[in-house]
């Protein structure tokens, strides 16, 4: 028997803010690829984006943090944080968006963003695929 291979995506901050904000698109489009037995992960810098919003509250919080319980995290180290920080030289972009292209190449996974900027800015290193309504 042959093995199944599943295919593996880091998510973008911004498609998890539109699935906790129940964004349909975002929402279904995980919904397909997870019934197809895709698995998701995210950086660390997501972690500290979505925590970090200073409008939380409590409860707020608390769901976040359950929430992002079903991913794999993956952590910034000195080989991601040295990529990171080549990515943003050459690409321009943020700190935070260069932290999840670079996880995205490291792991050689294709992306999953809503930000026009990344998906431009980072097309050119890594593959990266939006969410279309």
């Amino acid at each position: 028997m042959g093995q199944v291979i599943r295919l593996v995506f880091p998510l973008d901050t911004n498609i998890l803010i539109g699935y906790l904000n129940d964004d349909k698109k975002v929402v279904d489009q995980l919904l397909v690829w997870r019934e197809t037995g895709k698995r998701f992960f995210i950086s660390v810098i997501t972690e500290v984006e979505l925590l970090s919003f200073p409008f939380l509250t409590v409860e707020e919080i608390a769901k976040i943090k359950q929430f992002l319980q079903e991913f794999t995290i993956i952590p910034l180290d000195t080989q991601l944080a040295r990529l990171a920080a080549e990515i943003r030289r050459k690409c321009k972009t943020k700190l935070g968006d260069s932290v999840v292209i670079a996880t995205a190449k490291l792991t050689n996974s294709v992306l999953v963003s809503l930000d026009k900027d990344v998906i431009k800015k980072a097309g050119t290193m890594i593959k990266v695929q939006s969410i279309s309504g």
